[in-house]
């Protein structure tokens, strides 16, 4: 390929693999994406634009007028970084349409490499890590190019002739200036300089909170966890397959498997005005730090106290909203927050909340993800004893959680049917869950109107989804008096073998229902039918593949974007085999750091570093003492003559002269001797040398004419 179009095609690919780690981020349209893919495609034909009259004016005239434009854009929408990226496009996209000399190359790839930050701060994601090796080495080969191209600008123009740029053109326009060997020693450098630069990127201290400043990345858009949700909600998100949260038995992999489906508790809502669930328990006090190192929840005086716990190590998934809901299986008993050595580094401080409802809330930054242990015991489920409760319900749970608008009479003889001849909250929540299950369908598409939902589900529809399984169990429970709550969480889930965690999407979003009984607290009832669950789940080849993704995206994540000092002990303890006395919501403490030291004290730092001593020195004492070795063998009597030969040909092969297959040394040389016609005669004494070695003769011209005529080829090329 001629060295000029191979020169633009690299650059065009640098360009587009920054424009592509940018766009990835999904925060840009395509009326920018597209102009932004096309350009660099057609600088590649429209250089020679450069060259016309004004043109170099032309394009400092556009450049102004874009960032005159980009400015009040950014002034007027607030959103300077939105505003310079587009800026910054629209520049390299301008540049790739007038790329003439090296330094316009150079220019180029420096927009290029801007694009690259840009997308570091908007696209921490996946994709960002997964374009990052092929635009080291498309960019690194580029910058090779480009220093070749300098060079050669350099000699032709320097020679101060009228039609020098035109020599230079028609030199560019080559072909075999470029050979399969440079490509390759391209490649290889650039892929040793990428990794050892990952090397030093795992292994350099870092005192800061992970590479990317603030660990933060794009925000998973989730609705139903805030204080207000209207029925549907949930609807609109049931078939998105995004993961919001993985978890895993505390301790790790080893120490045990969940159970599935898995059940996690978010947020309780008390009030129902027809349409929308609330929240009205907005007093919240700050948890503070009990036994165990665990932030508990208050829990009321005239509630059982906990069975035996269990602990969850949660991975949470940045989710906007007026408050962050912290997830865990009811009943939640206790939560460990990720404070560590570096808290007190932490610009954003992170507090925990609980309200008079046992929800746990946290503030801070938004859009970073967070680990964290939940501590929970099992939800009362003694039928025997929830029996026998009995009606004394405190007063403060009958004002929250029995209020109801005025119902449809047809809602009101519905659940007085349900409950006839039952006797105890606990059997006609039974009843009413067994009813609703086998009685009502399941279904992501009805619509119940605005008027009244619930009367339109339980009395005429008949089918819906979780929400309006769970809400008209409650309006029917409080119509019968029996304090009762909507929650909201996620219910399911789907094992992943390749993270050894358990993930939930959004697809997993779901609403049951609380009852709460007198002595023992509150008691879980979920009236959705079972099947539910089989519309929502994933199968086969897609699903694996899934899962094999979410695996990558974590580690990407938790290894990349999170990486701090504390990640770094976590990996030596890991290489080292030293086990951290939690798992995987803990951080590393001062034990583990000592038990580290002592590891990496004892390591045979002998053998480390003595087996690549030794194997350097055996590499480079075979290729010292191999030419001696394998000196005569073949061509005994003819060494010298074989010698001159082959430097002969490595030089011809550096200005672009190979020797075909078919192309005996004789014709090689003279094929040589019409390219260099000052060294035609010395070539062919060289190779007649050569040939009549290989017939087994002894050359008829002494070393020292030899020696003589190969100084005149080497001063000849050189020139």
């Amino acid at each position: 390929m001629r060295f000029d179009i191979l020169h633009r095609l690299v650059t065009a690919a640098v360009v587009w693999v920054g424009f592509g780690a940018l766009f990835l981020s999904g925060e840009f349209g395509l009326s920018v994406v597209l102009p932004a893919l096309a350009f660099p495609v057609a600088g590649i034909f429209s250089w020679r634009l450069a060259g016309r009259r004004h043109s170099g004016r032309l394009a400092g005239l556009l450049a102004v007028l874009g960032g005159v434009g980009a400015g009040w854009m950014a002034f007027s929408t607030t959103d300077y970084l939105l505003w310079a990226i587009k800026f910054a496009v629209f520049l390299a996209c301008l540049k790739s349409l007038y790329l003439r000399m090296a330094v316009d190359f150079m220019h180029m790839y420096a927009l290029s490499f801007l694009t690259v930050m840009a997308a570091a701060v908007v696209n921490p994601g996946l994709s960002f890590g997964i374009v990052m090796l092929p635009y080291t080495v498309l960019l690194v080969f580029g910058l090779m190019l480009n220093s070749l191209r300098q060079n050669m600008e350099r000699s032709i123009l320097d020679r101060g002739r009228p039609d020098s740029a035109a020599d230079a053109a028609a030199f560019m326009g080559r072909r075999g200036i470029i050979r399969r060997r440079f490509v390759l020693v391209t490649v290889g450098i650039t892929l040793a300089v990428f990794f050892s630069n990952v090397l030093f990127f795992l292994l350099f201290p870092r005192m800061g909170l992970g590479f990317f400043a603030r660990q933060q990345r794009q925000c998973v858009a989730m609705t139903g966890f805030s204080e207000e949700v209207t029925l549907g909600d949930f609807g609109n998100i049931i078939s998105d397959l995004d993961v919001v949260m993985r978890v895993v038995p505390n301790g790790g992999p080893e120490a045990g498997m969940l159970r599935l489906p898995l059940r996690m508790k978010g947020q309780s809502l008390d009030s129902y005005d027809g349409r929308t669930w609330r929240k009205t328990t907005p007093r919240r006090y700050q948890l503070d730090t009990g036994e165990g190192g665990l932030l508990r929840p208050r829990r009321s005086r005239d509630e059982a106290p906990p069975g035996p716990s269990f602990e969850r190590d949660v991975y949470l998934e940045p989710m906007p909203g007026t408050v962050r809901v912290l997830f865990g299986e009811p009943m939640i008993t206790g939560f460990r927050p990720p404070m560590g050595m570096l808290d007190a580094m932490r610009t954003d401080k992170l507090r925990f909340f609980a309200d008079p409802a046992g929800d746990v809330t946290m503030t801070g930054p938004e859009s970073t993800a967070l680990v964290y242990t939940v501590e929970s015991s099992p939800p009362p489920s003694d039928p025997a004893l929830l029996r026998v409760a009995g009606d004394s319900w405190p007063q403060r749970i009958k004002d929250l959680y029995l209020p109801v608008p005025p119902q449809d009479p047809g809602v009101s003889a519905l659940a007085r049917r349900i409950a006839a001849g039952r006797d105890n909250a606990f059997d006609i929540a039974v009843a009413m869950e067994n009813e609703l299950r086998n009685g009502w369908a399941y279904s992501l598409d009805s619509v119940h109107g605005n008027t009244d939902p619930v009367a339109d589900f339980l009395l005429r529809n008949k089918t819906g989804h979780c929400e309006y399984f769970a809400s008209s169990m409650v309006i029917m429970l409080r119509v019968l008096g029996i304090p009762a709550r909507i929650v909201n969480g996620f219910y399911g889930g789907e094992r992943n073998e390749f993270g050894n965690y358990v993930a939930l999407r959004k697809s997993d979003a779901h609403s049951w229902v609380e009852v709460y009984f007198p002595g023992s607290g509150w008691a879980v009832f979920d009236p959705t039918p079972p099947g539910a669950l089989d519309l929502r789940k994933g199968g086969g080849l897609l699903a694996e593949i899934r899962a094999a993704i979410d695996a990558v995206k974590l580690t990407w994540y938790q290894w990349v974007i999170e990486y701090d000092l504390e990640k770094q002990f976590e990996m030596v303890a890991r290489l080292l085999k030293v086990k951290k006395d939690k798992g995987f919501g803990d951080n590393i403490n001062r034990r583990d750091i000592r038990r580290i030291a002592r590891e990496i004290r004892n390591l045979p730092w002998g053998t480390i570093f003595g087996i690549p001593v030794l194997l350097f020195g055996l590499f480079v004492g075979v290729r010292a003492l191999a030419p001696r070795v394998l000196k005569g063998r073949g061509l005994p009597s003819a060494v010298p003559a074989v010698i001159h030969y082959r430097r002969a040909r490595r030089m011809l092969h550096r200005r672009g002269l190979v020797r075909a297959g078919s192309e005996t040394q004789i014709e090689f040389a003279a094929r040589a001797g019409v390219e260099f016609p000052s060294v035609a005669a010395d070539l062919e004494l060289i190779a007649w040398q050569y040939c009549a070695v290989l017939a087994g003769r002894q050359p008829s011209v002494p070393p020292g004419e030899l020696d003589a005529a190969l100084e005149r080829i080497r001063r000849a090329l050189a020139s």
